[in-house]
């Protein structure tokens, strides 16, 4: 527990959560604590600020995308993902700040990307109770899909 109070302490002198900066440096850490999956960092982070925070699918996932290409992690067949041996020599709690992208129909699909990422990795009983809204979501995203052609 000194070692979270210790990580707490660190973060704190960032001043905020946002950016990959501080991100980066509390995913590493956790991932040399225990293999994760993305929801479950989410989770995790969530737990540790006591509820105050959770960050977002939406920064999680291009963050762990980002870092499996820069071989800090590795992400395992069953999804969850570990400190590389690059990850463990480049752990530091201070790290760059990337600036926010405009939004396009890029920068939205990519969203949804990483929204279904989030979903993928929840437990079944999370998602089911949203059945039929995801159903109305598929219809309407293929009926975009479909009217691309007409």
């Amino acid at each position: 527990m000194s070692d979270m109070n210790d990580l707490w302490r660190k973060l704190s002198k960032l001043g905020r959560y946002g950016g990959y900066g501080g991100l980066r440096s509390w995913v590493l850490y956790m991932l040399g604590e225990r293999p994760m999956n993305g929801a479950e960092i989410m989770d995790s982070m969530e737990s540790m600020s006591y509820g105050a925070w959770r960050p977002s699918p939406g920064s999680i996932y291009p963050l762990l995308s980002k870092m499996v290409e820069e071989k800090l992690i590795t992400k395992r067949e069953d999804g969850r993902y570990v400190l590389a041996s690059e990850g463990y020599d480049r752990i530091n709690f201070f790290g760059e700040n990337v600036d926010k992208r405009p939004y396009s129909v890029g920068n939205i699909l990519t969203d949804f990307d990483n929204y279904l990422s989030y979903m993928e990795d929840l437990q079944k009983d999370k998602v089911l109770p949203y059945e039929d809204k995801l159903g109305r979501i598929i219809e309407r995203m293929t009926r975009l899909k479909e009217s691309l052609h007409k």
